[in-house]
């Protein structure tokens, strides 16, 4: 069984692995950022609703409710959570053991209850053709490709930070070099410098 994670814990791996198809998604991630889904397409539909009976009372009988789809959060909101939500959704396919082509089940009527169905299995215990279920090594939290790492969300700043030092002279030596290499490996098709 896949180790429970709280509401953040799977907002956050959830965006992390946005793009990320392969692997597993225990039951806790999935569900948890379901209702994050949830909660904020049905706060971006009430600011619409709201929105729109604004104008609505002042203009009287005939109002001039605009008709593009941008002007409307909740289709910025679907178009935002469209990818992480096919995601997760798949990799909690791959958890339960299923091929994430049944994903495909929403094209046809009802196949979205099959869908919903297939999520509420239990995560398999063993490793599957989709890879180990998440496990935690003792006293580490892991991330979800389990290296024993946990991702820092401040990573990309210290990156940033370091980045805005300048170069010392060998820092800049050294990246000659290795462009000097790269070029001739890949240009000149050189693997060896000649002695």
């Amino acid at each position: 069984m896949g180790i429970p994670m709280g509401p953040f814990a799977a907002l956050n791996s959830v965006i992390v692995n946005a793009f990320r198809i392969r692997g597993r998604a225990p039951r806790s991630e999935y569900w948890w950022f379901f209702l994050w889904d949830l909660v904020i397409g049905i706060a971006a539909l009430g600011i619409d609703i709201w929105t729109t009976i604004q104008t609505i009372r002042p203009l009287g009988i005939y109002p001039d409710i605009s008709t593009d789809p941008f002007d409307y959060l909740f289709v910025y909101w679907a178009l935002i959570s469209f990818i992480p939500r096919l995601t997760v959704t798949i990799r909690r396919l791959h958890d339960g053991g299923f091929s994430g082509f049944w994903y495909l089940m929403h094209i046809v009527p009802l196949g979205s209850v099959v869908v919903f169905v297939l999520t509420l299995f239990p995560s398999n215990d063993d490793n599957n053709i989709y890879g180990p279920p998440r496990a935690r090594p003792s006293g580490k939290t892991t991330n979800y490709q389990g290296t024993g790492k946990s991702h820092d969300p401040m990573q990309g700043y210290a990156y940033l930070e370091a980045s805005r030092q300048a170069p010392t002279p060998e820092m800049l030596a050294d990246r000659k070099a290795q462009i000097r290499a790269l070029y001739e490996q890949r240009v000149l098709g050189q693997t060896e410098k000649p002695a």
